[in-house]
């Protein structure tokens, strides 16, 4: 059984509603999202041709577009909904104590 650490990496004021702000998990970049005051984590990298969508993205409410090559991803999922990517995006779990947002890693 695989044991998943909480790993504390913002604050709830520190992104603004309808944006993403990289943040670091273990080692690798995670881009976590604010959804109408609700929070989301995939990775930052797009799964098509790996540009960093904290740099490249425009949001559509709980899609991700990587503006790089105009793939798209629904952030609660990961799944890709607009090619060219066919990956979907890896996502994590996230919680939020208090006023300190954690990703599961």
């Amino acid at each position: 059984m695989i044991s998943l650490a909480k790993v504390k990496v913002a604050k709830v004021g520190d992104i603004a509603e309808g944006d993403l702000k990289k943040v670091d998990v273990a080692g690798e970049p995670v881009a976590l999202f604010n959804v109408e005051g609700k929070f989301y984590a995939t990775s930052n990298i797009c799964t098509h041709e790996h540009c960093e969508l904290d740099e490249n993205h425009m949001m559509h409410g709980d899609v991700v577009e990587c503006t790089c090559h105009g793939s798209q991803f629904n952030i609660k999922t990961g799944v890709n909904v607009l090619p060219p990517a066919a990956e979907p995006l890896k996502t994590y779990q996230v919680s939020v104590e208090n006023d300190e947002i954690f990703v599961e890693n």
